[in-house]
């Protein structure tokens, strides 16, 4: 039988997919278990106080069907994105890892889709440049894409949505109404700023193809009323309230509002300000020369100002919360260059933004590597103790992460703490079967 070998057009795009995948395959690898991981790993029940907590290490899919149930009453809507998290801490950790490396590289193909390259070496380039865009842009990298938890809910999350779109914005016949309304439910059912931003771009979706066809096409429609149907799923959830009242936030007053948009968009303009420029810039340039090959640019451009202004209706805008803005305008900068007449714009971009990853590449590898072997020896342990008897614990805590490739970057997360009362220490302590996990940083 004669042998399949990829062509030597073929060729770039394959270097391209076997280059990305492997180094984030390696990444994935160096990056342990962290934070809410552990919480994860544990059957969800409630506290006194009516909030989630860790009740025991999770067993079995019945663990994840209750522990679920009290996510969406006193927690959060994302039931089929944590339900996919606590499926894979019931697995051993490198099939996540190799599973979260082919989700990458079918973002990377999806925001490939969506720019619109016209030949094979040409894919291959958009795609290496929207791999290097997200390492050199990507404000919290480690818990959007490394984190296991993070990963799920950003990286996943965005992966099902772009793929919702591609099919929105490209039907493939032999596709019918049944599939694409199953994955506008994923799509819906995902994360609150990224699935309202799918909304109003899958209904924009469906009312060109209305005019144009002068009938309903049945796929979009189908789509949209699955993404729909998710959103209200994902929004409706009793515990996205009891989280919201955590924070103090008990309605919509217009002023705080207004607050939160101007200090939200100062946060994601401080980390993503020259994404934005160069997005915007070309795809005004793209109007000025080809002003019918810019619809496309200004619809991921609109679906980048859904995905961030829909944040105000959230308390809180961490750093990883600017991933799916950050995408959006990724594909915006990707699809531009690839309708303009300049062929040396793209290489000229991944070559700048090869040399500037290889300048943080060391740092970022040190810093991951660090918590990889705190994490390994910790573990390690904690196994040591409990076989000896042992089942009361101080372990180290893990040091400030250094750089964004870290999974504790940032705001939002952090290791154990020094209160064993704590619910990633109670997590720790229930998912090694011991009976307390005190944290000390002077260890």
């Amino acid at each position: 039988m004669k042998k399949l070998q990829p062509s030597k057009t073929d060729l770039p795009l394959f270097l391209a997919v076997a280059g990305a995948g492997g180094f984030f395959l390696f990444l994935n690898l160096l990056t342990p278990m962290t934070a809410d991981d552990y919480f994860y790993a544990c059957r969800l029940g409630y506290a006194p106080d009516g909030s989630l907590a860790p009740v025991r290490r999770l067993q079995g899919i019945a663990d994840i069907l209750f522990s679920q149930k009290c996510v969406y009453l006193a927690h959060s809507g994302r039931i089929p994105v944590l339900a996919t998290v606590q499926w894979f801490t019931l697995l051993p950790e490198p099939v996540f890892d190799l599973c979260n490396t082919l989700v990458f590289l079918l973002l990377l193909w999806q925001i490939a889709q969506l720019a619109g390259p016209r030949t094979a070496s040409r894919r291959a380039l958009t795609l290496l440049g929207a791999a290097l865009l997200l390492w050199q842009c990507t404000p919290a990298f480690g818990q959007d894409l490394l984190w296991h938890t993070g990963a799920v809910n950003y990286l996943w999350t965005m992966a099902a949505s772009l793929a919702f779109l591609c099919l929105c914005l490209q039907p493939v016949p032999g596709r019918g109404p049944g599939l694409l309304f199953a994955l506008g439910l994923v799509s819906g059912w995902s994360m609150e700023n990224q699935s309202a931003a799918l909304c109003c771009l899958c209904a924009l979706c469906l009312i060109s193809q209305w005019r144009q066809a002068q009938c309903l096409p049945r796929g979009t429609a189908a789509g949209t009323a699955g993404q729909l149907l998710g959103f209200a799923l994902l929004m409706l959830a009793p515990g996205n309230y009891r989280r919201s009242s955590g924070y103090g936030q008990s309605g919509l007053i217009p002023a705080e509002l207004l607050s939160r948009l101007a200090r939200y968009t100062r946060a994601l303009w401080d980390e993503c300000g020259g994404l934005i420029l160069c997005a915007l810039l070309l795809t005004l340039i793209l109007l000025v020369l080809h002003r019918r090959s810019a619809a496309l640019p200004l619809l991921l451009l609109a679906g980048a100002a859904l995905c961030h202004f829909s944040m105000v209706l959230s308390p809180a805008y961490p750093l990883r919360s600017m991933f799916g803005t950050e995408v959006f305008l990724i594909c915006t900068l990707l699809a531009c260059l690839n309708r303009l007449d300049v062929r040396a714009l793209l290489p000229l971009l991944c070559c700048l933004l090869g040399l500037a990853a290889a300048a943080v590449l060391p740092s970022a590898l040190t810093d991951l590597a660090q918590l990889h072997t705190l994490t390994v020896t910790r573990g390690r342990y904690i196994l040591e103790q409990r076989a000896q008897g042992n089942r009361v614990l101080t372990v180290p805590i893990a040091e400030p992460a250094a750089t964004r490739f870290h999974p504790l970057w940032g705001d939002g997360l952090s290791d154990l703490m020094q209160d064993p009362a704590n619910e990633r220490n109670r997590a720790l302590a229930l998912y090694y079967d011991v009976d307390l996990i005190r944290g000390d940083p002077d260890l």
